[in-house]
């Protein structure tokens, strides 16, 4: 079963224009040169600049039992990172990270960011990764990097987006599961702190380990310790 694709020179979102498409299908790419409305997590606004990609991906749900769900993101952030790892020089991939559950990080910069939703019968994977252009951020979160300065090709985006499109597809048709928990580990960056943006004080803590179900425990400045909880499939 193919991956059905469209392609859009410029369109508000790729995660609404999949939402509208994916029925029928199951497996939809969406992809655009620029948003105009793109997000990211918790609502916040994602900017979509022309040379960066701008992607969604939906998949039906009947290719994920929920043993397989738990660990999705984690699954998705390692296709990520293998799909720009192609676009790199080897020589550079040392300083190519995930901060959990699916950002990448450049240099301990953010030059990827993803979005999980669920609606219906499909499961939408939007991604927007930094190529040519790496956008201010503005509230609080992690600053930005753009692949180009890894030694990435300018023209790199439709590679990269039909590589992580094409991973996924072959690892969920051929019910690929192995070694989540470990190769997402060794992709990590561990000992430096993250910030809980969306907890009062914007508190600090320290990436520690992975259990089971993919949460990520972290240690606060008081030294007691939590387990973190995607959301994305909440």
């Amino acid at each position: 079963m193919p991956i059905h694709q469209l392609h859009f020179e410029s369109i508000d979102s790729t995660m609404d224009a999949a939402r509208n498409e994916a029925a029928g299908y199951d497996f939809l790419l969406v992809t655009a040169d620029t948003q105009t409305s793109g997000r990211g997590s918790k609502g916040r606004a994602w900017q979509s600049p022309k040379g960066n990609v701008h992607l969604t991906l939906a998949v039906h749900r009947k290719f994920l039992p929920d043993l397989r769900l738990k660990l999705f993101p984690l699954e998705v952030g390692l296709a990520l990172w293998e799909s720009a790892a192609r676009c790199i020089p080897p020589a550079n991939r040392s300083s190519l990270h995930l901060k959990w559950p699916n950002d990448l990080l450049w240099e301990q910069r953010k030059a990827a960011g993803m979005l999980l939703e669920t609606s219906g019968d499909h499961l939408f994977i939007g991604l927007g990764v930094n190529i040519v252009k790496a956008p201010a951020i503005s509230d609080g979160g992690t600053s930005s990097a753009c692949l180009i300065e890894a030694g990435a090709d300018a023209d790199c985006g439709s590679l990269l987006s039909s590589t992580f499109a094409e991973n996924i597809h072959q690892k969920l048709l051929t019910r690929q599961t192995t070694h989540i928990i470990e190769d997402w580990k060794s992709r990590a960056l561990w000992n430096i702190p993250l910030r809980l943006r969306d907890r009062p004080g914007q508190p600090q803590v320290l990436p520690l380990d992975l259990n089971s179900d993919g949460h990520l425990r972290v240690k606060f400045g008081d030294g007691h310790e939590e387990f973190l909880i995607s959301e994305y499939l909440i």
